[in-house]
Order: C-alpha cells, then structure tokens, then sequence
C-alpha cells in the first residue's frame, strides 16, 4: 500500500513538473526580453519607426562677374498633412471650405472632402496633399481655411525640395556643369562642389502608415548649413557672343564640333569658354568641354613656338631667306608639301622666301627645313625650350577634365623618328587642348608673361566675400623682349598681308595665326578631314584680350582652311567685345566698302539714335548692321536676341519703327558671311 501511495506521489511530482516546465520558461524568457535584450529590440523597433533624416542644403549660387545668374536652386515645396491635428470644431466649420480652396489643384472639391475625411477617419497623420509647389503658391496655401492654423492646430506640413536651373539656358551649359549621384561632376558645379554643396542638417521624423515620415519638433534638429555662392570671371555678353559667333560657323560649315575661349591678357581670366558638338537631333549643343579635355595636334598655329624657338636660338632671323623649291620638300621617305599655296595660285610664293614671309603665308616647307636643318644634329636643343617655357606640363585649370599636353622628346626612342622634328617643327607629332595653346598666344601677348587661366573669382557667402583668386605667373618670362616684339608684328602681319589678309580691320587690329591640321593622315593619305584653327589677340598694339577658335571637321566642300573658317569667327567676336565699350561701339564697324568708309565718321550718330530708339520702345533699322554688333547692342539695352547666320543682318523682326518692349523675343538673320 505504501509503495502504491509512494508511486502515486512520484507521478503527481512528475506531471506537475512537466505542467510548470512550459510556464518557467515563459517566465525566464519574460525575464530575458525584459531587462537583456529588451534595451537593444526596444532601439531597434524606435529606430525603425523614429530616426534622424538628412535635411538638405540650399545649393550656393554660381554668378558671372556681372553678377548674373549662371547656375541656382530653385525651392520647390511638398504639402502633407495631418487630419488629427484639427480641433473638431474648426474640422467641422473650415473642411468644406479647405476642399474648395484646393480644387484647382487638379481634383474637384467632392474629391478633395473624401480624401480628407476618410484620412481623418483612417488616422492617417501624414497625407501628401500636393507637390512640386512654388514658394509664392506655398504663401498662399498657407492662408487657406483650416492650414491658417499652422501646423498644430491646422495640421499642415511644408516640405522643402529644390532643383538645379540653368537662367541662360543651353549657353555655357558645359562650363557650369552638373554634380550629382548619378550622373558624376563637370565643370564649375563639380570643382567647386565642396563650397556649393553646404552642410546637411538633420531631423527627428516618425514612420506613419504607408511608408511616409513625419517630422518630429523634438527641440534636437540641427539645421542645414547653406552652401557658398561662386563668383566665375566669365561675363555673359561676352560668353553670348562667342557662343552665337562659333555656332553660326558650325551650322554653316556643318562640322562636327568646334569650341572658342576668350581670356583677359594682363590676369588670365577666362571671359567666355564655348564648346559645341552635334547631338542625335543633328542640332549643336555643350557636349563635351573640348577646350580643356580634346588633345590634339595644333597644325600651324604651333609655328609661334617654332619662330620663337629659332629667333632665341640666333638660328634664324625674320630676313633669313628660305628656298621652298616648288612648295615640296623630302625628308628621308617622306614629303613635306604646302598645304594653302594652291589656293592662292600665285607661283610668287615659291622659291626662295623670307622667315617673315613663311610665317604670314604659313610655309610648311620653309618651317620644316629651317629646324631640320638647325637641330637634325642635336634635336634635344629644340624639344628643351619647349621644356623650358613650360609647355610640357598641364595647365591645373579648375575645371576637372584636363588632357596633359604631348611633345616628344629625342631620349625617347618609342615617339621618336627622323621625321618628327620637321613635322614638329609646322604642327605635327605634338599634342595640347586648345586652352593650353592659347595660354602660349596669351604669353606673348602679356609681354612674355605666362599666366595661368582661371575661371573663378572670388566665393561668397551672404554677398561677403570668403576667398578671392588672382593671377598665378606660370613663366615670368618665355623669351627675350626683342624676340616678343618681332612675334607681335609677325603676328599682326599675319592678318594684315598674310592668311588671314582678308580680315584686316584698322579698327580691331587683330592679330594672330591661323592653322589647318589633316586629320587622320597617318591611316588616310587622301583625308578630307581638317581641324580648323586659329588663335591670336587684340588689339595688336595693347592687347587685351586673347584669343582661340577651333572648328573640327567642317564640310571640305565648302572650306576648311582655318584662315576661311576659325579666323572670321574671332574678327566678328573681336569686333563684337571691343563694342562692349560704352564709348565708341559702332565706329568699330568694318568698312567694307567705300561707301561705307567715307560715311565712317557719321555711324556714331546712328549708333546713338538707335539706342535712343530702343529705349523708346520703338524698333530700329538695323538691316546692314553687323550681327555681333546688333546683337550686343540690343541686350546690352535689355532685349531678347534670336538670331540666324553671321556677317551683317537683312531681315528684322519686329519691323523698323514698330513699337517692341523687352518682353518680345526680336529676331534678326542674315543672308550673307
């Protein structure tokens, strides 16, 4: 009996053990989740529904130096709202009233009370209600019925978004450039990044139905930090300028791509940067930064280099008389021939002709034979004073992107020949972007001074400038003054009786050298594939500013030579920027004819009775006038150009003496070049 009772007891124990084993585990577990790893699910569930969210900054503002607007943010604004935040009395006497204040908003007031009451019902505390909204739009919203309560008592919840607008358009589109996640950084917007971009802020934001967050006033917000705003040297009358003056070339000589830049001499400041390419469309547009990225062979306008090197050298002189036989020379299997003679068909050209001669008609033959001749025995001499100016090293422009220039050197026998020294010596077998060439034209214009280019002046903050750029000095000297002075006359030659002869303008005294490189020659002995060039300053005797033009691939058909194609580009931008003064625009027109020449001394009158035109609201005659000229002028007084073709304008839009106001787009074309 007892064993019975004793085995009883065993099995109550037993089954009782097995009853509690389940809730003392609840219960450990309980303990568990309470005070081990209660803390760490607590922070993980609070971070998943109430965290920190970035606020981003407004994005500092990029200026030319006339203080207008290249690149800025525009605020757009979201508007939510929270339905349980409304009293019920106001609910009750300003719902019906909200939703007819929000019908123009693209739902009918039927639609926007169902949306808001159901919300309400719903409990939904975080109901976007509209986007994409202007700031001026987001006052008004502000005073609607129930919102006018603000956003504890009205509910409503502005948010702040902002985009990226270009005011000029596709204008210097390239040179501003972009800075994003996706599609990475360009121009001004990318080097400048880390003073535009500004610092983040941060805010408390709760996870409502649906995904959305709501913000939090906590008291712990920290408020984003603006970014500064960037001051470039480019002036936009001028950037207009060379933009339409390069486009108008393009269109017509239907090439491929073409980029100008226009720099201040005496700082190295950078007025205007084009560059243009085809797109899909077979339109033109800013692409890609050709001035400081596309390397290239420079053709003639590297004989400025070859002349200077020879002149320091005592090698040659401006006399020293060159035979160029018939206009061919052989130089171990290859020949060297004149790439522009036939055009003028004059057999003058040929035979025995000065170094000064050679320069002004661009001489391939006589170039190559002189630094064969003078260097064959010791070709390091020649590469060396390349060296020595600096031109082997990139410029460190701003702008990220730059190509590092290529001049072969005799040591290395991998890009060495017995050819490259002749044909180095008119153009070839060297490389530089068309920025680096310039800064060597705008040496010898500077007095033999090599200043870097730079594109930006000063950064801002509040209008309070933080930081300023000046000039650097890259070479304090390039060569001797007697050297420069007889550069510069070679240089003004060049457009008063050489290639570019038929530019000549007293008025502009432009001076410069023209260049025309074959492209793929190496693979394609009968390529009609030409870079048209042409780089210079003006005026010749005090130069101001400095300037390049290369036009890729134009339609051989029509021209090619950079003395047809790239010259006139920069004659028109120089005629265009010296009116820019607000002295004597118009007496710098280009007397083409007798006539016009005669009658010079009378333009000024005209110039001024078509600014007084315009200022009365009342449409000049400008049918004759040329197109840069027109152009400057009517922005300058504030009006809106569009404008077709170069040369002088012959058909108008509004006509002459109708009545125009600066809110029309007035339209200008021209028939001839």
């Amino acid at each position: 009996m007892k064993d019975l009772k004793k085995n009883l007891y065993i099995r109550l124990y037993l089954t009782a053990l097995l009853l509690t084993m389940p809730f003392g585990a609840i219960l450990y577990k309980l303990a568990v989740l309470q005070w081990v790893e209660g803390p760490e699910l607590k922070a993980s569930i609070e971070k998943q529904i109430i965290r920190y969210h970035t606020i981003p900054p407004v994005r500092g503002n990029i200026y030319s130096s006339d203080q207008k607007l290249l690149a800025t943010s525009m605020p757009l604004f979201d508007i939510y709202f929270d339905p349980l935040a409304v009293s019920r009395e106001i609910w009750s006497n300003e719902i019906d009233a909200l939703a007819e204040k929000l019908s123009k908003y693209g739902r009918s007031k039927r639609e926007w009370l169902t949306l808001l009451n159901s919300s309400r019902i719903a409990k939904h505390r975080y109901v976007k209600l509209l986007d994409n909204i202007a700031f001026s739009e987001v006052q008004q919203i502000k005073n609607f019925p129930v919102f006018r309560y603000g956003k504890f008592k009205g509910g409503l919840i502005v948010e702040q978004e902002s985009f990226r607008k270009m005011p000029m358009s596709g204008v210097a589109e390239r040179t501003i450039g972009y800075s994003s996640a996706d599609r990475g950084q360009t121009g001004l917007e990318g080097a400048f990044d880390t003073w535009l971009k500004g610092k983040e802020g941060k805010r408390w934001m709760q996870m409502m139905a649906k995904g959305h967050w709501k913000p939090i006033n906590n008291g712990w917000d920290e408020d984003p930090e603006n970014g500064y705003d960037v001051v470039s040297t480019i002036d936009t009358r001028m950037q207009d300028i060379l933009h339409h003056e390069l486009l108008s070339t393009l269109q017509y000589y239907e090439a491929d791509h073409g980029t100008a830049v226009l720099m201040e001499v005496k700082t190295g400041k950078i007025k205007a940067l084009v560059n243009l390419g085809r797109t899909e469309n077979g339109n033109y547009g800013e692409i890609l930064n050709y001035a400081i990225w596309e390397s290239t062979e420079p053709g003639s306008t590297f004989k400025l280099l070859t002349t200077l090197i020879l002149l320091e050298d005592n090698k040659a002189d401006t006399s020293t008389t060159i035979d160029i036989a018939n206009g061919s020379w052989t130089f171990y299997d290859r020949v060297v021939t004149e790439s522009n003679f036939s055009e003028k068909g004059a057999s003058e050209n040929f035979g025995s002709i000065t170094l000064a001669r050679a320069f002004e008609q661009s001489s391939n033959v006589a170039f190559a034979r002189l630094v064969f001749e003078n260097y064959r025995d010791n070709p390091a001499q020649f590469v060396d004073k390349l060296y020595k100016i600096g031109l082997h090293k990139p410029l460190n422009f701003e702008i990220k992107g730059e190509t590092p220039p290529k001049i072969p050197h005799p040591d290395d026998r991998d890009q060495w020949s017995g050819i490259t020294l002749p044909w180095m010596a008119f153009g070839y077998q060297t490389s530089f972007t068309p920025l680096q060439l310039l800064t060597v034209y705008n040496a010898v214009a500077n007095n033999g001074v090599m200043v870097k280019p730079y594109i930006v002046e000063e950064i801002r903050k509040n209008k309070k400038t933080i930081r300023q750029f000046g000039p650097t000095v890259l070479n304090p000297s390039i060569c001797s003054q007697k050297t420069l002075d007889k550069l510069k006359v070679l240089l003004t030659n060049v457009v008063k009786q050489g290639t570019a002869k038929h530019l000549y303008n007293p008025q502009i005294k432009l001076a410069g050298k023209t260049g025309t490189a074959k492209l793929d020659y190496w693979k394609d002995k009968g390529s009609r594939k030409y870079r048209s060039s042409f780089a210079g300053f003006f005026p010749a005797d005090n130069p101001q500013y400095s300037i390049i033009v290369v036009v890729d691939k134009p339609n051989a058909e029509k021209a090619y030579y950079g003395s047809r194609v790239a010259a006139p580009v920069a004659a028109r931008a120089a005629l265009a920027v010296i009116s820019l003064s607000p002295t004597k625009p118009f007496e710098l027109l280009n007397t083409s004819t007798k006539a016009e020449a005669s009658s010079h001394q009378k333009i000024q009158p005209k110039y001024e009775h078509i600014v007084m035109q315009l200022r009365k609201g009342q449409m000049p005659d400008l049918t004759g006038i040329p197109m840069s000229l027109a152009l400057s002028t009517l922005e300058n007084e504030g009006y809106r150009v569009s404008a077709t073709g170069a040369g002088r304008v012959a058909w108008q839009y509004p006509m002459p003496q109708a009545a125009i106001s600066k809110a029309m787009m007035v339209e200008l074309k021209s028939y001839n070049r």
